[in-house]
């Protein structure tokens, strides 16, 4: 990935060094947070943002284990805030059993909260069905778990009313997550899901083309956007779950798809390099 990244024109060395500036600026908000009374949620937010950023960074440059470990320290961050898009870091972060975890809890809170659940959490409900459905879906011969059925259906029809609203540093519509979470948790057929995804690729290929026209920045990513970017990387590894239990790699797919050329260059390996579980990180 590092090569395809200094043939788009990006410095790979001031990379290195914007790694090394967020994972600082990163550490120093969690030292300041931990000598406050009562702990300040802004400190911890800025931690999760630049823990993430600098992951986003790692990854770019090949440097997968530095990646998940920083994705996980993301990951706590937004754990500490619960935030259910902290699941979406937990998968960055090669710990499918956290993620899960992560998304089990923030289900359990939305249900425990009886309709006082925080307006800023709600439509991040969205991040923890991809996951949910992704990774609880029983193959068809299998007895389906009714009461999680219940739940995820109760939860998708919460979020509908927010169907419109767009998700995310992409915007991407909260509607796109629930066709493709409830795609994967209804055994749909292989077109529909990559059909669903479709959204994801297609806002992604817009976005690069867009950054990579600004070629000062571009060169520095001197933007929010990264060419790694988590909310779409995230998007396509939980959905990866999906396509191994079937014998398949979602990179495939991305990689030939003509009308995805940018995408179809860096995601693939963005999704080989955290494809397998880091050791002592896969669900048992």
């Amino acid at each position: 990935m590092k090569e395809i990244a200094q043939d788009l024109g990006i410095d790979v060395e001031l990379i290195r060094r914007d790694l090394d500036f967020h994972r600082g600026i990163a550490r120093g908000y969690l030292s300041q947070s931990e000598h406050e009374q009562p702990e300040r949620w802004e400190a911890v937010a800025f931690a999760a943002t630049a823990f993430r950023r600098a992951g986003s960074h790692a990854l770019l440059l090949d440097e997968t284990e530095l990646a998940t470990q920083l994705f996980a320290d993301s990951a706590k961050c937004y754990d500490r805030l619960h935030r259910p898009y902290s699941a979406m870091m937990w998968s960055l972060a090669r710990n499918q059993g956290l993620a899960s975890t992560s998304s089990e809890r923030s289900l359990l809170e939305f249900v425990q909260s009886e309709g006082r659940y925080p307006s800023e959490r709600f439509g991040q409900l969205a991040y923890t069905l991809l996951i949910e459905g992704a990774t609880r879906a029983v193959e068809p011969s299998a007895k389906p778990n009714q009461e999680f059925i219940g739940l995820f259906r109760r939860t998708v029809g919460e979020l509908t009313a927010l169907s419109t609203s767009p998700l995310g540093r992409m915007g991407i519509p909260i509607a796109s997550h629930l066709h493709l979470a409830t795609s994967m948790e209804e055994q749909a057929d292989l077109s529909d899901v990559q059909y669903f995804l479709s959204p994801f690729l297609n806002a992604y290929e817009l976005a690069l083309e867009t950054a990579r026209s600004k070629q000062y920045h571009w060169h520095r990513l001197l933007m929010p956007f990264h060419p790694v970017e988590p909310d779409i990387v995230s998007v396509l590894l939980v959905s990866n779950t999906w396509f191994r239990r079937r014998g398949l790699k979602l990179a495939d797919f991305i990689r030939g798809r003509a009308d995805n050329r940018l995408a179809s260059m860096l995601l693939p390996d963005a999704l080989e390099q955290l494809e397998e579980p880091a050791e002592g990180n896969a669900k048992s």
